[in-house]
């Protein structure tokens, strides 16, 4: 399993961690089928780039090229969240579209590109309602279309949180939560059987973990099933055998975020990992098979 902590990668396996990049800036790695290289996201103070790296943290290439020439950083671009696509040959993730009437209207939009470095194509896949921060969290689906985070605002002002899915680049899609449960963060088991989503129900507080049947085929979803509440819970991730949902949260009100676990079917049985880490609240573990 790969965590972040203060702009590193560090690695979990056998019960020790082993830090694998140096302190500086990464965050958001996603794992290519096979485990073979990461993606990665590199921030800087005014921007932020997509990398591959090999699984010990060396750099193989830089996917894109966020920081533009000049003195205006406003032109300057943001990547995050890179998702591989089912067959490695495609990353998917967020890049901020610039308005060019507002340069500071920054509305994340989702784009696919190969995930070869030689070639420069990027495909749109959202448009995003205006003035919500985006569309987030893209999960490729092995038959093509995504899964993601897409928010809106309602006629009192109050931005909400769906998991949303589209079949295809810049169609409508459909909703898979309800507005007012404000689900996001959706994770798929490895046999896409399973979705699991955050749902804070309009909390600024707390948050659930919900885990729910979903139909690849149809995309549809059932009826979700809470395995963890009344914690500020973020970024979850299946086992690969899809038994296990990790996840990030707080051991105790206002602490740092530590890594738990928790069955995704049956009894929930939390167990918290780690209790002394400051671990990054924006980047899911990847977990990958032994």
């Amino acid at each position: 399993m790969y965590v972040v902590q203060a702009g590193a990668i560090y690695r979990f396996q056998h019960g020790s961690f082993t830090q694998v990049t140096a302190d500086d800036g990464w965050t958001q790695p996603a794992a290519a089928p096979g485990g073979s290289q990461l993606a990665v996201v590199r921030r800087e103070a005014n921007y932020s780039d997509l990398y591959l790296l090999s699984t010990t943290g060396r750099v193989t290439a830089q996917l894109t090229h966020n920081s533009v020439p000049g003195p205006v950083v406003e032109n300057n671009h943001w990547s995050f969240y890179p998702r591989f696509s089912a067959d490695g040959a495609t990353v998917f993730y967020d890049y901020d579209p610039k308005d060019p009437y507002n340069p500071y209207r920054v509305d994340l939009t989702i784009f696919s590109s190969p995930s070869s470095p030689a070639s420069r194509s990027s495909l749109q896949w959202t448009d995003p309602n205006e003035y919500t921060g985006g569309d987030v969290y893209p999960v490729p689906l092995r038959e093509g279309g995504i899964v993601y985070t897409k928010y809106s605002i309602d006629d009192a002002s109050q931005v909400h949180a769906q998991v949303w899915v589209q079949k295809r680049a810049r169609s409508a899609g459909q909703a898979l939560t309800a507005p007012e449960l404000g689900c996001g963060q959706p994770a798929l088991s490895a046999d896409e059987k399973l979705i699991a989503m955050v749902c804070n129900k309009g909390s600024n507080q707390s948050a659930e973990l919900d885990v729910a049947t979903f139909d690849p085929t149809t995309l549809t979803m059932g009826s979700p099933a809470t395995l963890v509440s009344r914690q500020l819970v973020t970024a979850p991730v299946f086992s690969p055998d899809g038994k296990t949902i990790a996840y990030l949260a707080p051991s105790a009100p206002g602490g740092n975020f530590q890594l738990w676990t928790v069955n995704s079917s049956g009894p929930a049985s939390v167990r918290g990992i780690t209790s002394d880490l400051g671990l990054d609240a924006t980047s899911a573990p990847v977990w990958l098979g032994g």
